[in-house]
């Protein structure tokens, strides 16, 4: 692999930002030139950077994982403020919408390279920790009401919803892309396993979740955001 640093860093990571794009618009099926193409540069130099598309995809993985776990062990602004529970979880519904090619093509995408189901597995068992402190913090507060032997179960529910529901729209659909609509249901799944244990608090601030993470998400795709 080519440098990071300096002027091949910078093209690396277009190439990066590049790429994601286009798995993210069409799945992992997107051909070496059709990235190279979207680069503006051919094949030969693409390879310079990434010599395979397998080690495209690796790194992008890795850089979701980094990321994902900055949002799951994110410090909450305020733990006795509903709102900043509410902060926390549009930070995941952002980070689903942004590597939503790894949510949708989760199952295949262990398949085609096995080699990351360990770090899959590492990354989730300490995404999920942080998540369920978080809960625990909420229910502290009296925004949330799970009894204490359940938060584990409710968290492990929730991550099987989100990390799922867009692998379910499509395999179930015609659409090769999100629509508003799909986005406010997808998060609206996610957020109905919430809705037996808030609190007359904590209800105000999660139940509009599922409109505002579709806002947010339609923020990212106008021209010029980033997605």
């Amino acid at each position: 692999m080519a440098g990071t640093g300096g002027r091949a860093g910078a093209t690396r990571q277009r190439v990066l930002e590049a790429t994601l794009g286009l798995f993210n618009e069409r799945g992992f099926g997107v051909t070496v030139a059709e990235i190279a193409a979207a680069c503006g540069m051919r094949e030969g130099n693409l390879h310079y950077h990434f010599r395979k598309k397998e080690l495209l995809i690796a790194t992008l993985y890795e850089r979701f994982q980094e990321e994902e776990l900055a949002v799951a062990e994110a410090a909450l602004g305020d733990a006795a403020a509903a709102e900043s529970y509410a902060e926390y979880q549009l930070g995941w519904f952002a980070l689903m919408w942004r590597y939503r090619c790894f949510y949708r093509d989760a199952f295949n995408l262990q398949h085609r390279l096995p080699g990351l189901k360990g770090r899959f597995m590492e990354v989730q068992a300490r995404a999920s920790a942080a998540v369920a402190r978080v809960m625990a913090l909420a229910t502290e507060h009296g925004f949330l009401a799970i009894p204490a032997g359940r938060i584990t179960s409710f968290v492990t529910n929730v991550w099987i919803v989100s990390s799922y529901w867009m692998d379910y729209l499509h395999t179930s659909t015609a659409s090769a892309g999100l629509t508003e609509q799909q986005m406010q249901w997808g998060f609206g799944q996610v957020m109905a396993l919430f809705e037996p244990y808030l609190t007359p608090a904590g209800r105000a601030a999660f139940s509009p979740l599922a409109q505002r993470a579709a806002a947010l998400v339609l923020r990212e795709k106008e021209p010029g955001a980033r997605g």
